[in-house]
């Protein structure tokens, strides 16, 4: 799977822009010029992955399922379980991701990235059925003006704001391209994973390298050292952006 390069992100990166943004509770980005874009995994059981601050499109996704006692197979079984057709695992009841070597990082509410993938795929069409004229304005925004908006005009900002949402488009847009391409939005990829991520995470938990190194094994890309710190990096300034609007 091609994954772009992160090299105009790198730039904007250098000029110092998280040590701005986290110096004060309101803060306004004219320096920026418009770019392109401890703890091991939580062990608590992925909960509702819901709006937050009324800004969220569409419905609260549950990650639980109900469960009910199955019996043992019958003489013309196939040998498929219930669980057939979803995450592949490697024999030993993990899925694939597990023996990727994930580095451990504390994900918060990024860990819903572990759902099945039917679920993110329900999150991805629930995402698109709720587009709207405002969110399509909004992911259009240079990640300057999108930081800036955040982190200054928060309550006017129409987004995506359920992480589960966000995270299942974060994956179509592994590979370079994103569906919402397919809805108006004409902004590059390097700048969408940015506020996928960052609008996605904790707003009080950084985002490392290492949380995009997970993100991305997890959702079956993983990217290389160098892009995830500059995607890291941007996706930071999108967090703590959220964190200063929001509060």
């Amino acid at each position: 799977m091609k994954i772009k390069k992160f090299t105009p992100m790198t730039q904007l990166v250098r000029l110092g822009a998280a040590a701005i943004l986290l110096s004060a509770p309101s803060v306004g980005f004219d320096l920026f010029a418009p770019g392109k874009g401890g703890a091991a995994f939580a062990q608590s059981g992925q909960g509702n992955a819901g709006n937050g601050g009324g800004q969220a499109q569409g419905g609260q996704e549950n990650q639980g399922g109900n469960g009910a006692g199955q019996g043992g197979p019958g003489p013309d079984s196939d040998g498929k379980g219930p669980m057939a057709g979803g995450p592949s695992d490697n024999g030993g009841g993990k899925p694939a991701w597990a023996s990727e070597g994930i580095p451990e990082v504390e994900l918060g509410r990024l860990s819903v990235a572990r759902s099945p993938d039917q679920v993110l795929d329900r999150a991805l069409a629930e995402a698109l059925a709720n587009i709207s004229p405002d969110i399509v304005s909004f992911y259009n925004l240079s990640l300057s003006d999108a930081i800036d908006a955040l982190a200054s005009n928060f309550d006017a900002v129409v987004m995506y704001d359920s992480p589960l949402q966000s995270l299942s488009l974060l994956r179509d847009a592994l590979d370079g391209s994103s569906v919402l391409s397919s809805y108006g939005v004409t902004n590059d990829t390097d700048t969408l994973m940015a506020l996928f991520i960052g609008v996605a995470s904790d707003k009080t938990v950084p985002v490392s390298t290492n949380t995009v190194i997970a993100l991305t094994t997890i959702l079956g890309a993983p990217m290389a050292e160098d892009e995830a710190a500059a995607l890291a990096a941007a996706a930071e300034l999108v967090r703590a952006a959220v964190l200063a609007g929001h509060g």
